[in-house]
């Protein structure tokens, strides 16, 4: 309960002042807080928190090339048996009212009966509307372990 806290204050305080007042620096600074609230989301399986994160425009591509909505995503989250999730290396680019953010995941769980870990570049296309940042698209390609 209290990591839920930690992620849902994490995602207030990164939308509370208005995009206009950040510099470049302190928006990506937040979007950066945004991604690693997404990661501890996903591993404690908050769909709470991933459903803030997310716009509902949201889509995903995976690594095999499917193509996910927001619903899917979450669907697929709360099915998961992921029990690590951790993302490095992360970089925001910003675009005025837009942001791309580049990094890697790093992935341990259970599969079929199997334990597994994955590695695997990912893109995401952050927006600002709304008084919030939203993450509007995420594809992820896999790397080698």
């Amino acid at each position: 309960m209290r990591m839920r806290m930690l992620v849902l204050a994490v995602v207030c305080l990164a939308s509370l002042r208005g995009r206009s007042q950040d510099s470049d620096t302190t928006a990506a600074s937040r979007i950066i807080a945004l991604e690693n609230a997404w990661s501890r989301a996903a591993e404690v399986k908050d769909l709470r928190a991933l459903d803030t994160l997310l716009d509902n425009s949201f889509i995903y591509v995976d690594v095999d090339g499917r193509s996910m909505t927001k619903t899917e995503v979450l669907a697929d989250v709360k099915a998961s048996n992921i029990r690590q999730f951790v993302t490095e290396g992360m970089t925001a680019h910003l675009y005025g009212n837009a942001a791309i953010v580049t990094g890697t995941v790093k992935m341990k769980g259970v599969e079929n009966g199997k334990p597994f870990l994955r590695r695997e570049r990912f893109t995401d296309t952050w927006v600002y509307r709304n008084g919030a940042w939203a993450c509007v698209a995420s594809q992820t390609t896999s790397l080698p372990h």
